[in-house]
């Protein structure tokens, strides 16, 4: 038994690996990344553009560089109530045609960006709306947007789509009710990074941004990984279980075997003794050991023997104590009997080799064979017919 603890257990740590692998994987092929800046991922070709084109009064947008960081000056003049400037990429096709894009399976977009001086942006996103957007007026499309900030140092900021929200002004403009906020994902048209009414007046802004990439999340690779270490986990309790079924029949056939010599029909395992004393004790148990009453006691009185001698006797001949031989001779009947009778019934057995607590009996049993009277019969029947038929 011993043996099959270790391999279970080299088994299980070596699944707790291969468990912790298929995590791993799981994990990384469920993270989905697209780079949209510096890279550029090949299914989200794109072209940039600036507002204003031209400078309107004061207000005014200069692109400084689009390698490796994009690069922009805006100022914000005061002679309109509302100056409006931004830098915005907007999807296309190989021939440059403006396309939707299905995004759907990201959730958010992330970017680093630098602001001089400190600024609070707005993060847009431009999709298809049926209603009301015409393909050969960008001017018409749904906008989406939320807020953000930021300062001279360089930021990381992560936009959630699901925060993004159509402005009052919008669905004002074209008549939808203000409750109608959502848009459609699966319809994207491009992304802008625009002033915000926060942004400073007559002031010249720089902006920097770098890494855009799309981050989501394909649970598929999740749910796949996680079915299979379950299978997995599964398969090994089953054959974890039925092989301890296996070594437990064939380490109580053993012990059965090994006991026979102890047990009352078959001759003693001890040779004729010379001593008198020796072989009548040895012999008296052999044959009285069903006597429920029997007792170190009894013993003595009947063989004139005290009790401290026959304690020697056995302490010498086979290394146990007088209880402890009783009830090895009694359970070691009951192993036979259980192999033999397949009728019988544990509170037969447990009376005929002198228990009158069957739970007691049960108890003993199962310290002695490693496992309940019902299941040592279950499994040393269940087996030999197997082998029989084979």
């Amino acid at each position: 038994m011993l043996k099959f603890y270790r391999n279970a257990l080299i088994v299980f740590l070596l699944l707790v690996l291969v468990t912790g692998i298929l995590a791993y994987i799981g994990i990384v092929k469920s993270t989905l990344h697209a780079s949209v800046f510096p890279a550029r991922d090949k299914n989200l070709l794109w072209v940039s553009a600036t507002e204003p084109k031209k400078q309107v009064s004061d207000t005014r947008l200069t692109l400084k560089n689009e390698v490796g960081t994009i690069e922009y000056d805006f100022f914000l003049g005061t002679v309109e109530p509302f100056p409006y400037t931004h830098y915005s990429m907007y999807f296309v096709d190989a021939i440059q045609s403006y396309v939707q894009l299905d995004l759907t399976r990201y959730s958010n977009i992330v970017f680093k960006i630098q602001c001089d001086p400190k600024n609070v942006l707005l993060f847009v996103l431009f999709s298809f709306d049926e209603k009301v957007t015409d393909l050969n007026n960008m001017a018409t499309r749904r906008v989406s947007s939320t807020a953000f900030s930021c300062d001279k140092n360089w930021t990381e900021i992560s936009i959630d789509f699901d925060d993004l929200d159509t402005p009052h002004w919008w669905l004002g403009r074209y008549g939808f009710e203000f409750s109608d906020t959502s848009y459609q994902l699966d319809k994207t048209m491009g992304f802008a990074w625009v002033n915000s009414l926060q942004s400073p007046i007559n002031t010249q802004s720089h902006i920097r941004m770098t890494d855009i990439e799309l981050q989501g999340k394909d649970f598929r690779y999740l749910y796949g990984a996680g079915t299979l270490s379950i299978g997995i986990w599964i398969l090994f309790f089953v054959w974890l279980f039925r092989r301890y079924l296996q070594v437990l029949t064939i380490e109580i056939k053993e012990k059965v075997k090994q006991d026979q010599q102890l047990i009352a029909y078959k001759k003693l395992s001890i040779e004729p003794q010379k001593d008198k004393e020796k072989s009548l004790l040895l012999r008296y148990m052999a044959t009285e050991y069903s006597n429920a009453e029997l007792s170190l006691e009894m013993a003595a009185a009947s063989l004139g023997i005290n009790r401290t001698k026959i304690n020697e006797i056995l302490k010498e001949e086979l290394s146990l104590t007088f209880s402890t031989y009783l009830n090895k001779l009694r359970l070691t009947e009951a192993a036979r009997l259980f192999t033999e009778n397949e009728e019988a019934n544990v509170s037969e057995i447990a009376y005929s080799v002198g228990y009158n607590n069957v739970s007691y009996f049960s108890k003993l049993f199962k310290q002695e064979y490693g496992c309940a009277p019902k299941t040592f019969k279950s499994l040393y029947i269940v087996k030999d017919d197997k082998e029989d038929n084979f």
